[in-house]
């Protein structure tokens, strides 16, 4: 239960005074270092090898606060593509729906010239997300989503854009 609060209230209360709290000269900052970029590219994948480790909930609140200041970093986000995760606070799916915004940032970082792709940014994302629930799978077995299941038979398919283009009109 403690895990849904903190997905469901405090993250967006923690994105929103991040933003708010923003000094004005961080603001003028044309683009991020390159040190945080690979620090933040280097965290996304630690988290998808070992979504449960110890530092991960320290990692995610660095991603968070990195994203959100980012001056040249514009992620897309669709919640709404992991649709039965939304709002659950169990079997690992806040974890699961806070990779997808970090793996569309980690795909942003990598293609700064593809940024306005939403559609491809998705589809970075969710293979990120794939990568976490297969490494959630081996510690906790029992943590199934058959909505995460057919994106990883997608992901070997090859099939994963065609998911993001079926699905696109749900995101906000």
């Amino acid at each position: 239960m403690k895990r849904f609060s903190l997905t469901r209230y405090v993250l967006p209360a923690l994105l929103i005074a991040l933003v708010a709290a923003v000094p004005c000269s961080a603001q003028d900052a044309t683009t991020s270092s390159p040190e945080d970029k690979a620090q933040a590219l280097s965290l996304v994948k630690q988290l998808e090898a070992d979504p449960l480790a110890s530092g991960a909930e320290n990692a995610r609140q660095w991603l968070t606060t990195f994203i959100v200041n980012a001056p040249d970093l514009f992620i897309s986000t669709c919640p709404e593509l992991l649709g039965p995760l939304n709002n659950q606070g169990k079997n690992g799916a806040p974890e699961l729906v806070g990779q997808l915004y970090f793996g569309n940032a980690a795909w942003a970082i990598q293609n700064p010239d593809k940024a306005s792709d939403r559609e491809a940014m998705f589809v970075g994302g969710l293979e990120s997300t794939v990568r976490l629930y297969e490494s959630l799978l081996k510690e906790k077995p029992r943590w199934r989503w058959p909505l995460l299941d057919n994106l990883r038979s997608r992901v070997k398919k090859g099939t994963l854009r065609e998911y993001v283009q079926e699905n696109i009109g749900l995101c906000q």
